[in-house]
């Protein structure tokens, strides 16, 4: 599975993208893109990054793109996604979704028709970096001073990924950090989370995300204001 965005919010777009396209399609291996995060752009001039761009033939080339309004469209409660590819792809997808569930809402799928327009989509994107740009530059800057580092500032999705390693040694690990944060009430992901070990073989290594946390600035800015001065105290109390 492949993402326009990684956890670190490393944005892959551009030639990158088309190099990743065009080896699926020398190699005809199939590649999955989830693409629920491909309007939160932060660097560029194109405010949409889809695979679907250097598709050449829907048919032949093995890429398959997965999509839905809760992201991109902002529209948590309006279960409607998508799926895009080949035909016999299609088809197998319809068949599974009507084996499991009995298949999307009907009345919510006609509904959703009249948002996809290129225009109302347009209008969304830009609301959302707009909105979203303001509070990412809140989030970050306000957890730079705290020294909380970043191997490289979001340029996708709404998460930033934070190393932890100059903190205080109580809270310098995801882990530590994540247990001091919730006694303030606030909800962070530690960096071992999105680690890959496989059936757990590491047997005792430490992860190499154990210093990396990830913060979210998908609340609304008073919330992520209040967030930041609740970590400011919890660095604080570290000291």
């Amino acid at each position: 599975m492949s993402n326009p965005c990684n956890p670190t919010g490393k944005l892959i777009h551009g030639d990158e993208l088309a190099r990743w396209v065009g080896l699926a399609r020398t190699l005809d291996c199939s590649l999955l893109f989830d693409e629920f995060y491909s309007h939160y752009v932060w660097q560029g001039d194109a405010p949409i990054v889809s695979a679907s761009q250097y598709v050449e033939d829907v048919e032949r080339d093995p890429i398959v793109i997965f999509d839905g309004l809760t992201k991109n469209w902002r529209y948590p409660g309006w279960r409607v996604t998508w799926t895009i590819g080949p035909r016999r792809v299609i088809e197998a997808v319809t068949s599974a979704g009507s084996f499991l569930d009995g298949g999307g809402s009907a009345p919510m799928q006609r509904a959703a028709t009249d948002v996809l327009t290129v225009e109302h989509t347009e209008r969304e994107t830009q609301a959302i970096r707009r909105s979203f740009g303001e509070k990412r530059e809140r989030l970050v800057r306000g957890l730079q001073r705290l020294g909380v580092r970043f191997d490289a500032e979001p340029e996708g999705t709404f998460y930033a990924w934070g190393d932890l390693s100059r903190l205080p040694e109580s809270v310098n690990t995801g882990e530590s950090f994540f247990r001091a944060a919730l006694q303030k009430k606030v909800i962070t992901v530690p960096g071992t989370f999105f680690d890959v070990d496989p059936g757990q073989r590491r047997h005792g290594r430490p992860s190499r995300f154990r210093h990396h946390l990830r913060f979210s600035f998908g609340p609304e800015l008073p919330r992520i204001e209040s967030a930041l001065e609740r970590l400011g105290q919890v660095v604080a109390e570290a000291r």
